[in-house]
């Protein structure tokens, strides 16, 4: 058998799937203008094939009709390989042409992006919900006393006041500069004409924070008082899960949570829970 017989067979075989799928293959018998030319077995290469003794057109007849013929009906040997070729494909002849198909899943439409989703909105700390606070910077040596006060009680710092936060230092071995005190109100002026806010709040307090560093050099710190150690550590949580905790504002710097001196004052039997939250600084 020539090799151009060969792959007409091959080609013949090829076609039976092709038509049990339902796929339909256009093969050009003369050369079409820039594109390859055909291979040899395209001219002699007849679908329907022919049944009997019928024998395909010589090569320049087949190589100058242009015209397709009407196909015929299948003849049984057409049928029984097209019988083979569904079988081999698992297909029902029943379903015709079209219904030995593959099955083309549906695309599902992909959602159109929005390009301008909208961020949901940051939560803000609780501390910054209408703040309102006064703090006292107090320098003690290599200590930085930084007590609560209620908001805008200037009258809360008197004698008694001194006194107290004058001894919380000493037992810490260090002497209070009640000069160099720096109370620290917020809001700091009346009326809704400025940012008051608790960004602000909280800008407000690192400024104050880095003026008392620069003129005061400190390792150790004492927050004392619920404002103070929010505003400061910068965190919502009750003074009661922070209390003798040990924290670090900055490297190398000791920080320690307790009760305010206005709360000792007032419940005296608080200072020696102070004192057992101070032992780090010790």
């Amino acid at each position: 058998m020539s090799q151009v017989n060969a792959a007409a067979d091959q080609v013949q075989q090829q076609q039976v799937y092709l038509e049990a799928m339902g796929i339909q293959r256009w093969l050009p018998r003369r050369a079409i203008a820039a594109a390859p030319a055909p291979a040899a077995w395209v001219a002699e290469f007849v679908w329907p094939p022919v049944a009997g003794d019928e024998a395909p057109q010589p090569l320049s007849v087949a190589r100058s009709s242009v015209a397709t013929e009407t196909p015929v009906m299948p003849s049984a040997e057409r049928q029984r390989s097209r019988q083979d070729a569904l079988a081999s494909l698992k297909l029902d002849d029943s379903l015709g042409v079209s219904g030995a198909t593959h099955k083309v899943e549906p695309k599902i439409p992909v959602a159109e992006v929005d390009t301008q989703i909208a961020e949901a909105p940051v939560e803000q700390p609780q501390r910054f919900l209408n703040p309102a606070f006064s703090l006292v910077f107090v320098p003690a040596g290599d200590l930085l006393l930084i007590d609560s006060l209620p908001p805008h009680a200037r009258e809360a710092v008197n004698p008694a006041y001194r006194k107290l936060l004058s001894g919380v230092c000493r037992a810490l071995g260090s002497a209070a500069q009640l000069d160099a005190m720096r109370l620290h109100h917020w809001p700091v002026f009346a009326g809704s004409s400025l940012n008051q806010g608790g960004e602000e709040a909280q800008r407000a307090v690192r400024r104050q924070l880095e003026v008392m560093f620069k003129a005061y050099p400190a390792r150790r710190i004492l927050l004392l008082g619920e404002p103070a150690a929010q505003w400061l550590l910068e965190q919502d949580q009750p003074l009661e899960a922070m209390r003798g905790l040990t924290f670090s504002l900055r490297t190398g710097v000791t920080t320690v949570v307790s009760y305010s001196i206005t709360h000792m004052l007032k419940l005296p039997e608080f200072k020696a829970d102070c004192w057992q939250d101070l032992q780090t600084l010790l």
